[in-house]
């Protein structure tokens, strides 16, 4: 079998339709569409609809078509997260350089992963998407080369994704402790007295973020992108809305930096809470925690991943509230820092928002998300919830919460 010819395949990233796409491969090479070495790769349609709404290519050559580079809609921190899936793959594999991986590694080590019901169903939605990330960039290359090895990376792009995740189990059996999705009053309250005669900086920081991300959901690393602002509020035509007496119409409000913004995913590069219905105590709180965050922050600390951050900022303060609250019992359930948020998302269902209005406030780019993995409102108080400013209502995507079929599950990690 010849190479590729590199002017022919690149034509083909662009062509409109899929069988277009594999005629101006295969015929060149003397292959016919009936020959059963190539039959898997025309696929039934380009793209299917994940369970958030968004579109996702079938094939790798679709992919390759509708990425100007391959990954261009991820965050450098779901890279790196998938990077460090891959070598994992290439560890478990015995090969030195993950880069030398050959496609077969990742379709025969994910589904042993998957026949052995030792993974949950997100981890294995995880590593299905770095193995369709590694295959993605890795066929390009093949492409962009003109090498032999193409059909390779397409047969085993298809072969993941059509691995089923529906039979694993939902939860970790091996989680090292139990984590709850709510965080109570009667916990605050606990934590409150239990630490009267603490002295350390981190149970008094813990104490404050508590209170402040109870108020707000924040993601916990949001914090340091965040700042109080005076929100000008504009009528449907973009207009200052002016009051009675001549002034224009302002709120308190917070200014977040979304932590899970790209292209496609979370809602804008910022979202902006309204809080007219906070009173001045409240609002307090928030300032005192933010006064502790702008002490921390420092150049070095902004630099790292969201991962480090959350370790070098939150992990002690995660490590002194658990072992408050777990006492004797290991097995306890207990809630974490995101629990908080969690709490907070609660109190806005239990307040009566709407779908749109609860990705609007705490930065998801769907309707689909809290409502699928966040704290119920059975969990929640009334009367607490901020609002989102019209422009981040705007920012979000309605979306029907519909699961994909089994054979079609989605290939990239739950968001939050």
């Amino acid at each position: 079998m010849r190479c590729f010819d590199c002017e022919f395949i690149a034509s083909c990233a662009h062509s409109a339709t899929p069988v277009s796409v594999f005629n101006k491969i295969l015929s060149p090479l003397g292959i016919r569409k009936q020959d059963q070495a190539f039959t898997t790769l025309l696929p039934h349609s380009m793209y299917r609809e994940s369970f958030n709404g968004t579109l996702r290519a079938n094939t790798l050559l679709c992919r390759i078509a509708t990425e100007e580079s391959v990954g261009e809609s991820l965050s450098p921190d779901t890279i790196g997260l998938y990077l460090r899936k891959i070598r994992q793959v290439a560890i478990r594999a015995s090969v030195n350089n993950y880069q030398q991986l050959a496609p077969e590694i990742f379709v025969r080590d994910l589904q042993e992963r998957i026949d052995s019901k030792k993974i949950t169903q997100a981890t294995a939605r995880l590593e299905k998407a770095a193995a369709l990330f590694y295959l993605a960039d890795q066929g390009k290359m093949a492409m962009d080369s003109g090498s032999c090895d193409l059909w390779r990376f397409e047969l085993a792009y298809r072969d993941i994704s059509s691995m089923s995740v529906g039979a694993l189990p939902k939860k970790s059996k091996n989680t090292s402790s139990n984590k709850l999705k709510s965080f109570s009053d009667e916990v605050f309250d606990f934590l409150m007295k239990k630490t009267l005669n603490q002295k350390s900086d981190t149970t008094h920081n813990l104490l404050l973020f508590i209170r402040a991300n109870l108020l707000i959901g924040l993601r916990p690393v949001e914090w340091l992108n965040a700042c109080f602002i005076n929100y000008q509020h504009r009528n449907a035509l973009g207009e200052l809305v002016v009051l009675p007496d001549g002034s224009i119409k302002r709120s308190p409000a917070l200014e977040v930096k979304n932590a899970k913004h790209s292209s496609i995913r979370g809602n804008g590069e910022k979202r902006i809470i309204l809080l007219d219905n906070l009173d001045d105590v409240k609002i307090q709180y928030i300032h005192q925690w933010l006064q502790v965050v702008n002490k921390l922050k420092t150049d070095d600390l902004i630099s790292l991943s969201e991962a480090d951050i959350n370790k070098k900022v939150y992990g002690s303060m995660q490590r002194v509230m658990r072992n408050l609250l777990m006492g004797n019992d290991p097995k306890e359930n207990v809630p974490t820092i995101y629990s908080t948020r969690h709490q907070a998302v609660a109190n806005a269902r239990a307040d009566g928002l709407s779908q749109k209005e609860i990705a609007a406030l705490f930065g998801h780019s769907s309707t689909n998300t809290a409502r699928r993995h966040y704290g119920k409102k059975t969990a929640g108080y009334s009367g607490r919830t901020m609002r989102p400013a019209p422009e981040s209502l705007q920012a979000v995507r309605s979306t029907i919460a519909v699961r994909p079929k089994a054979a079609r599950a989605e290939a990239s990690p739950g968001l939050g």
